[in-house]
């Protein structure tokens, strides 16, 4: 008999320890599903979504003399050049003075670039577009390494101060695709097929130099709002 029960008592423990061991399992697949769903196929086609201008992100005096818009693409490393110089320059020290108004277009060239171009939409509408735009190229070798991105992304939108949560149901749920699609619907209605791409005063503009034209842009801003073409 006490053979019979230690037997019995050795079998009931390791019914225990599998059910547990079982639980956890389906429990961590549960929260690691909830947290970071697969990305449904983004549609890569405009659609019925018009092209549309007001889908920049604009920063800057609405009547400034010199408008720029640019159109990126964050898996492109031109693109990244250009905006660790440049780009964020010319913002830091020309659209708070009523002399340039900069417009970005996010524009994927990839499939694989929808992605944080959606993530990038669903920061501005937490009024953090800029924010994010910078970390995302910042950390593109991080976030662009296979698998879903959107858990880095949502421990971006936390770094910056967002409410996580909104954004994280933003990217997850693609909220924001129409946004894109109409983004770069506008850059082709404007013969753009490359990135970076520029226009100053809605002509092409060509970038040039090794800091992909900051002097050259600056001198053209200080020329428009001193009453040059």
């Amino acid at each position: 008999m006490a053979n019979t029960n230690a037997k019995g008592g050795k079998g009931f423990y390791i019914l225990i320890v599998a059910v547990v061991a079982v639980g956890a399992y389906l429990l961590l697949n549960a929260r690691g599903s909830d947290e970071v769903p697969d990305l449904a196929p983004v549609a890569l086609a405009g659609g019925n979504v018009a092209a549309d201008m007001s889908s920049g992100t604009a920063i800057g005096a609405e009547d400034a003399p010199a408008v720029i818009m640019e159109f990126s693409d964050y898996l492109c490393p031109h693109c990244r050049t250009f905006n660790s110089l440049s780009g964020k320059l010319l913002r830091q020290n020309y659209a708070n003075t009523g002399s340039m108004r900069w417009i970005s277009f996010d524009f994927p060239l990839w499939p694989d670039s929808w992605a944080p171009a959606i993530a990038a939409q669903c920061a501005k509408r937490q009024g953090k577009y800029y924010e994010m735009k910078d970390l995302l190229f910042a950390r593109v070798e991080s976030w662009s390494q296979g698998g879903n991105p959107n858990r880095k992304f949502v421990d971006y939108a936390r770094d910056l101060g967002m409410d996580a949560g909104t954004f994280k149901s933003c990217v997850d749920g693609q909220e924001t695709v129409a946004e894109v699609q109409a983004s770069k619907a506008y850059g082709e209605s404007l013969g753009i097929n490359s990135t970076p791409s520029i226009f100053f005063n809605g002509e092409p503009y060509r970038l040039t130099g090794g800091d992909y034209g900051y002097g050259a842009i600056e001198a053209r801003i200080k020329e428009t709002a001193a009453g040059g073409e």
